[in-house]
């Protein structure tokens, strides 16, 4: 490598590790960044027997289940009173310690320069964002990178243990989100390719499937009686119960809705990783061509690790496509936050086959690269203009492709253009290429989502202070309490910030009805509640009203602590 190139690979690692530091930063942010997301899961892990008890609060996230992470959430509670600090300290740490386990994967089959180089690649992918959230997304990447390390390592000399570490993975995250159920149907069809084009011994392919199965319904099990959640059914628990909506019949907006995430993920995916997919696939099929009439062919300890990894993200695609119909969901959404962390994952697990093909693959491989990030990255821009958004919330690098600020969208069109154009150079390394593609998408990514930000910060920073007086206030009053909140992301703010005392929420005007047992209400951007009601604070964003003829006694000493595994409906 030489003295411009040097300078150059360090150029783009100081800007990737200015990016990272961008959102390793948040992690000292007292609210939630992404507030609807990350409030939900707050009061889903501290709350739960509050919600159990009054579901009309919060209907989504009564449906919510996803015990495993709220374990963790009420682990961390028991260690420090940092709770949110702490859970992005984790989230981050354990997004890392998924990258690490795919790129030791592969060490082995790099040399130094190359390893070097994709470590980079990996880290230079924006995810950030999710991973030092308090969200299960960084957790779930972990997961699944120790999956592969596992398979990379023992798939084919301990097939029963490798069965089982893969089972309780999957296990634990059927209980944290949508990755789980994709990940054990990968596990089962690597099984099935095994048996059919590898080992061909079906004592050890019914071994796996047995060891598997148990495994994952045990984990599963064992994750819902650690979260105090009944085993209605000990033998299909692991299913989100959202499936099964979809056995009994969706309208013509749900089938819109599943259409639509399946078509912008798939081209988002194409655009972003279709080049060590389809490498790593081509790989694996002219081996087994040359084979086919030499001997009897076998998948190599790296090539399953790859698969895994790949059908685990198709899986993903298809298992949120169906989510998202059941759920009627925004059909705008990208879902980036669900599979965007594949991408930096099937860079490493391909790096030693995208070395194969620079060396040998030839201007036809080069042509083929192009082309599939050229489809997905026009597929991905139809889908833009035609009316998806790339949301901060929602995406991580895809967040580049923003409609606001005007000027985003075609940068980062112009940015994968360039990427793929210059895979047709023979003199740039593909490593390197994608590494400044990632970089400059994570700086694009980042401005569009500090620009965001910044125009709530006025709004975050009276919320902070405040939500921390109306806690004060409502801690001191006798009686039932009231949220009103126009955007139900606030309200969620508010009743985490209250520590699950309010009795009722209400979007967007109250009726007189509707309030008819609250004594005290906290409201936010109301000025005004009705007659019968005084104000005791008055803020920038919060207003706290008290009934008329109501009692202010003195501050009373809080029974409750910081919601633990065993917390009451209504404690903090």
């Amino acid at each position: 490598m030489g003295l411009g190139a040097r300078a150059i690979f360090s150029l783009l690692a100081l800007v990737a590790a200015g990016t990272a530091l961008f959102y390793a930063d948040r992690v000292f942010f007292d609210l939630p960044v992404y507030v609807a997301a990350e409030a939900g899961h707050l009061i889903s892990a501290l709350y739960r027997p509050a919600l159990d008890a009054r579901p009309e609060l919060f209907p989504d996230l009564a449906q919510r289940r996803e015990p495993a992470f709220d374990l963790i959430v009420r682990a961390v509670t028991y260690v420090t009173q940092n709770l949110v600090q702490w859970l992005r300290v984790g989230g981050g740490l354990a997004y890392l310690a998924g990258l690490a386990c795919v790129f030791l994967s592969v060490r082995r089959s790099l040399d130094r320069r190359h390893a070097l180089a994709f470590a980079l690649l990996a880290l230079a992918y924006p995810y950030y964002r999710f991973a030092f959230a308090v969200l299960p997304a960084g957790w779930t990447a972990g997961l699944i990178g120790l999956s592969v390390l596992a398979t990379a390592r023992i798939y084919f000399s301990r097939p029963v243990a490798h069965a089982a570490a893969v089972g309780v993975i999957a296990g634990g995250l059927a209980m944290m989100g949508p990755h789980g159920l994709p990940l054990g149907a990968a596990f089962l069809l690597l099984a099935v390719a095994d048996l059919l084009l590898g080992r061909r011994d079906a004592k050890i392919f019914v071994g796996r499937v047995v060891v598997f199965s148990v495994a994952l319904l045990a984990t599963a099990n064992l994750v819902q009686l650690a979260a105090n959640q009944p085993l209605d059914a000990p033998f299909s628990g692991f299913l989100d119960p959202r499936y099964l909506k979809l056995a009994g019949g969706l309208g013509p907006q749900a089938a819109t809705a599943g259409g639509r995430a399946l078509v912008v993920m798939t081209t988002a995916a194409l655009m972003l990783a279709g080049v060590p997919a389809l490498t790593g696939l081509l790989r694996i099929e002219l081996r087994w061509r040359w084979t086919r009439k030499r001997g009897r062919f076998h998948l190599e300890p790296l090539e399953a690790a790859f698969l895994l990894l790949a059908l685990t993200l198709v899986g993903t695609l298809a298992a949120v496509t169906l989510l998202a119909m059941a759920d009627g969901a925004d059909a705008a959404r990208v879902w980036g936050r669900q599979f965007e962390f594949f991408a930096p994952m099937l860079w490493l697990a391909a790096a030693p086959f995208l070395g194969e093909f620079e060396r040998g693959g030839g201007r036809w491989w080069r042509l083929a690269m192009m082309l599939t990030t050229l489809i997905g990255l026009g597929g991905f821009t139809a889908c833009i203009l035609t009316g998806a958004q790339a949301r901060a919330w929602d995406a991580a690098a895809l967040n580049a492709f923003a409609r606001e600020p005007d000027a985003v969208l075609p940068i980062a069109v112009a940015i994968v253009a360039l990427a793929a154009g210059a895979i047709l150079a023979p003199r740039w390394r593909l490593s390197i290429v994608w590494i400044a593609c990632f970089v400059a998408l994570g700086v694009a990514s980042s401005a569009v989502d500090a620009w965001q930000r910044d125009r709530e910060t006025p709004s975050r920073n009276a919320l902070a202070t405040e939500t921390a007086a109306a806690d004060a206030l409502v801690s001191g009053r006798q009686g039932a309490v009231g949220v009103v909140a126009a955007d139900p992301a606030r309200a969620k703010l508010i009743y985490w910030r209250l520590r699950a005392r309010p009795h009722v929420v209400v979007a967007g005007a109250p009726s007189a009805g509707q309030l008819a047992s609250c004594d005290t209400v906290v409201a936010h951007k109301l000025d005004r509640l009705g007659p019968g009601w005084r104000v005791l604070l008055r803020g920038r964003e919060i207003t706290v009203f008290a009934r008329d003829g109501a009692t202010t006694p003195p501050l009373r000493p809080q029974a409750a602590g910081g919601g633990g595994l065993l917390s009451e409906p209504g404690s903090g």
